[in-house]
This record gives C-alpha cells, sequence and structure tokens, in this order.
C-alpha cells in the first residue's frame, strides 16, 4: 500500500538550479481481488523547496486531513543535511512541515542534491489498542453473512490479512464500528465490477481513531456517504450506505482497521466484535452474525 513519489533537484556554488519535478506513482490503499483500492489521488503528498539565506528548505506538505507516513531520502553530494523530522515520519492532516535544510559543505566546490519520498496514509506510531470491542459496521438488529473474514483465500492476505467482507443489499445503511474522527472519504464513483480497471473506483469512508488507526469501509454506493471530513461519528452511527463501486464481485461492505507499517504499506489489525450471539474474535466466513 504506498504512493510513491519522486522529485530531483540539482545545485552549483552559485545555488543555481535546474528545475525540478515530481513524478508520481500511484497509491494502492487496499489491494484485493474482490475489490478495495484507494482513489488516484495524485496531490496528497508534496514536497518542495523553499530559498532561504544560505540554505535550502525541503518542506512536505499534506494535502489531506489523515496523517500520512513519509519516508525522505536525500542523496547528496558535496552537501550538509540538517534533518528537523527523521528520515521517516509522519506527518499531520493539512500540513505544511519543514523536514530538512540543506546547504553546500564547500560552496566553492560544485553541488548537487536529490530528494526521493515514498508514502502511506496513516501512522507509523499507531498501537492499535487490541481490548476496543467494535460493533458490526451496520444497524442494530440487521444480520449480515461474511463472505471473506480474516486470511481470506481469494484476497485478505497481507496489507489486508485482518479485513473482512460482509455481504449487503445496495442500499443498506453502513454504522461506525468505533467512534472516530473522517478524515477521508469518495462518493463521486458510478462504476464497478470484477475487472482490475475499476481498481480506483471504490467509494469509501475513512474514520481515525483515538490510537491512531484508521477504519476504512469501501464499495459505498454512489452519493451514498453521510457523513463529512472533520465530522466525529460515535460508534453505530449511520455514515453510509453500502454499494458495490470498485472492484467488486458482487454488492459487500469491505471492512478493515489499519496503520501504516512503514512508509511502503499498510498493515491491517484483528479486531474484535460484539454481536447478539456474543463476542466475535474471528469472523468465520459463511457465518452470519446480528448486530447489537
Amino acid at each position: 500500500m504506498t504512493n510513491r513519489q519522486v522529485g530531483g533537484q540539482y545545485g552549483s556554488s552559485k545555488v543555481s538550479f535546474m528545475s525540478w519535478a515530481i513524478a508520481v506513482l500511484l497509491m494502492i490503499l487496499l489491494p484485493a481481488a474482490s475489490g478495495v483500492e484507494s482513489p488516484k489521488d495524485r496531490h496528497v503528498i508534496r514536497v518542495r523547496r523553499v530559498e532561504k539565506a544560505g540554505y535550502i528548505s525541503i518542506v512536505v506538505e499534506n494535502r489531506k486531513a489523515y496523517e500520512a507516513t513519509v519516508a525522505l531520502i536525500i542523496a547528496a553530494e558535496n552537501v550538509s543535511v540538517a534533518r528537523i523530522t527523521p528520515e521517516t515520519a509522519t506527518y499531520p492532516g493539512n500540513s505544511q512541515t519543514e523536514a530538512a535544510r540543506i546547504s553546500a559543505a564547500d560552496p566553492d566546490t560544485l553541488w548537487k542534491w536529490h530528494c526521493n519520498f515514498r508514502w502511506t496514509k496513516g501512522r507509523v506510531d499507531a498501537k492499535h489498542n487490541g481490548k476496543i470491542l467494535y460493533l458490526l459496521p451496520f444497524g442494530k438488529g440487521e444480520s449480515c453473512r461474511v463472505i471473506q473474514g480474516y486470511h481470506g483465500r481469494l484476497t485478505h492476505r497481507d496489507s489486508n490479512r485482518y479485513a473482512v467482507d460482509f455481504a449487503m443489499p445496495e442500499g443498506t445503511t453502513v454504522c461506525a464500528a468505533r467512534e472516530g474522527i473522517v478524515v477521508d472519504l469518495k462518493e463521486s464513483s458510478m462504476v464497478g465490477g470484477p475487472e482490475k480497471k475499476f481498481q480506483s473506483e471504490s467509494n469509501f469512508v475513512s474514520i481515525a481513531h483515538t490510537d491512531g488507526t484508521i477504519g476504512e469501509y469501501h464499495h459505498l454506493k454512489y452519493d451514498g456517504v453521510l457523513v463529512e471530513i472533520g465530522q466525529q461519528v460515535t460508534a453505530g452511527q449511520p455514515i453510509a450506505l453500502s454499494g458495490s463501486t470498485g472492484y467488486s464481485t458482487s454488492p459487500h461492505l469491505h471492512f478493515g482497521v489499519y496503520s501504516a507499517a512503514n512508509a511502503d504499506r499498510l498493515q491491517s489489525h484483528p479486531v474484535i466484535f460484539t454481536a447478539r450471539q456474543g463476542i466475535v474474535a474471528r469472523p468465520l466466513e459463511g457465518r452470519t452474525y446480528t448486530a447489537k
């Protein structure tokens, strides 16, 4: 689960710089054959230079409301690099942070530098609270069948190993499984299907939790999001309507709790649900659960 961006700058002793550019690769939030991936947003993280007296300031901009983990790698010749943030650090949502200062070690000699960066959604230092009981992500008294659980053979591997897919007729009310703040969403997609060309078309809601993890609710209906970015939501609150947008074989909800493993990928976390049937530590494929 990465979004990689690469940029380069080069200089001389006269501090004359060539133009610089950032080439953006796509962020794949939740790769899955049953279809959960993020939009192709090429402008979440931007790294820019600011010329100061005697040095160049490197600023990391996070243009989204969620926190992002960024690895900023600087390769240089005849350059002094003063790090203000660690090479891999978490940057707050909607922030501009000075990450490093670059200057010539010997101003009378040619100097150059090149900056690469990679990023992923979420905090790298999140500590998932495994004792929290999550509600099932649908309305009280409603029942849904698990079509893919933890370590699902179809797509729940690697970063998705602890995700759960619930079969839901389109238009079913999706509810927050845990309280938090809405930090990202999409509801503009009208398409979905079993082909990989739909990977970026999933509508979704992302909710940040107090332990630094993010709950992801995917494959939502077009224009089916009921909350706004920045909104505080409570556990059990309606947040969206289910659908089958994105890389999806049938109407269902993909739910998972994630944090940044590093700047290249996300990791999912096992959660414990409370249901009418009791405590559900491992949702079983084919089993139907009823929300309390």
